[in-house]
C-alpha cells in the first residue's frame, strides 16, 4: 500500500467515524434544545429529478416561515406568535403564545436553487428541490 493510499484510508476512516457519530450527537443535543427552540420532523423523498422535503408546521402562518437553500443544505425557520390575549381569560397555564422552529437538513445531493419551490397547505410545508444537473464543458 502506498503512502497516498494509507493517508486516504486514514482520512476516510476518521471522516466516516465523525459522520456516524453526528446523528447520535444531534439526537442528544436536540433533546436539550427542544425546550428552547422546537425541532420539526421532516420527510425527505427522492423523486428522480427532484428532492421533496415535507415538514409539519401546524398553527404556523405562511408569512412566518423562512426557507434558505444553498447547494445541499436546507434550513427551515418558522415563528409562531399568538397575537391576542383573550380579555377576561384566567389562564392556569399558557404555553402556546410563542414557538420557534429551526431545522437544518443536509440534502442527499446538490440542488438547483433557482428552480426550488415551496407550498404550505393545512399546516404541511412541502419544498420541491430540483437536483442540480451535470454541466458539459467543452475543451478548446
Amino acid at each position: 500500500m502506498t503512502r497516498r493510499e494509507i493517508a486516504e484510508q486514514v482520512f476516510n476512516d476518521v471522516f466516516s467515524a465523525i459522520k456516524d457519530s453526528q446523528s447520535d450527537l444531534e439526537k442528544t443535543i436536540s433533546g436539550y434544545a427542544s425546550g428552547i427552540i422546537g425541532k420539526t420532523l421532516v420527510d425527505i423523498i427522492d423523486q428522480g429529478d427532484n428532492i421533496i422535503v415535507k415538514a409539519d408546521l401546524p398553527g404556523f402562518k405562511k408569512e412566518n416561515i423562512k426557507i434558505d437553500v444553498s447547494d445541499d443544505i436546507l434550513e427551515i425557520n418558522a415563528l409562531f406568535e399568538e397575537d391576542t390575549l383573550e380579555e377576561g381569560s384566567n389562564y392556569v397555564r399558557r404555553e402556546r403564545r410563542y414557538n420557534e422552529i429551526k431545522r437544518v437538513v443536509e440534502l442527499p445531493t446538490k440542488i438547483n436553487i433557482d428552480h426550488a419551490s415551496a407550498e404550505f397547505e393545512n399546516g404541511v410545508l412541502q419544498i420541491t428541490l430540483p437536483k442540480s444537473g451535470k454541466t458539459k464543458v467543452n475543451v478548446e
